[in-house]
């Protein structure tokens, strides 16, 4: 295990930080704050995960409801085949 520094933030300021031993940055945002998480992609609300060892540090970022369904692939319209007209699709 190593030891991260998991620190919850708003824009540029801490609003809470914790010390970690996970085995992974990604692994540690999620058991810091008990929620999903994934790669960062600019929101307001964002963890800042450091590697205390080496320095290196991970940016991840809440998933939100709309993100989180884990049903299963959802499966995307068929394309025609070639030479089969868009009204003959089978349904």
């Amino acid at each position: 295990m190593q030891t991260f520094l998991v620190e919850q933030m708003e824009g540029d300021d801490v609003i809470a930080a914790r010390i970690i031993n996970a085995p992974s940055p990604f692994r540690a945002a999620a058991m810091s704050t008990d929620r999903q998480v994934t790669l960062r992609t600019w929101e307001k609300d964002w963890i800042r995960v450091t590697d205390e060892n080496r320095g290196h540090i991970f940016a991840y970022c809440f998933v939100s409801a709309e993100d989180s369904d884990t049903s299963g692939p959802t499966k995307a319209p068929s394309k025609p085949r070639k030479g089969q007209k868009a009204d003959q699709r089978a349904g």
